[in-house]
């Protein structure tokens, strides 16, 4: 099955390390991701690799639930997951300083629905998804930044 990607990058006018923290505590997450309802048996903090934390999303109107697994994190530049269930995806995130701020890279590879009737409405969720990951990228540098 064909995988989808989006990408995404933008500047915050926060240190790198408060986007960092904010990002790796999971309970903080749902305030950002669009359609991510919530995050639980979070692990204790700080989580490090193979930490593992179950997820609730919606989409389209459809719950979705699944894990997540945590595949590699380091201190204040990398924290990269992938979740299993319903939905699989792999994200890439990445932090730089920047001008006293952070550049934030976001990078997600997900598997789309196998039916084809999911596949018919494919082009709704790449869409979708293009427009959440905007959001979750937006929201972070507003709240990081209304926060500092």
């Amino acid at each position: 099955m064909q995988k989808e990607k989006v990408h995404f990058e933008i500047d915050i006018n926060v240190p790198q390390e408060n986007v960092f923290d904010f990002l790796t505590d999971p309970k903080n997450i749902p305030l950002v991701l669009p359609g991510l309802v919530e995050n639980y048996n979070i692990p204790e903090l700080p989580i490090k690799k193979g930490s593992t934390f179950n997820f609730r999303y919606q989409i389209l109107g459809v719950l979705l639930d699944g894990k997540t697994i945590i595949d590699e994190i380091e201190r204040s530049s990398i924290y990269n997951f992938t979740t299993e269930g319903e939905v699989d995806s792999k994200w890439l995130q990445n932090m730089t300083t920047k001008n006293g701020g952070t550049h934030f890279t976001l990078d997600v590879e997900y598997t789309p629905p196998r039916s084809w009737l999911d596949k018919a409405k494919l082009t709704m969720i790449q869409e979708i998804n293009r427009r959440d990951a905007e959001k979750y990228t937006k929201n972070l540098k507003e709240l990081l930044e209304m926060q500092s």
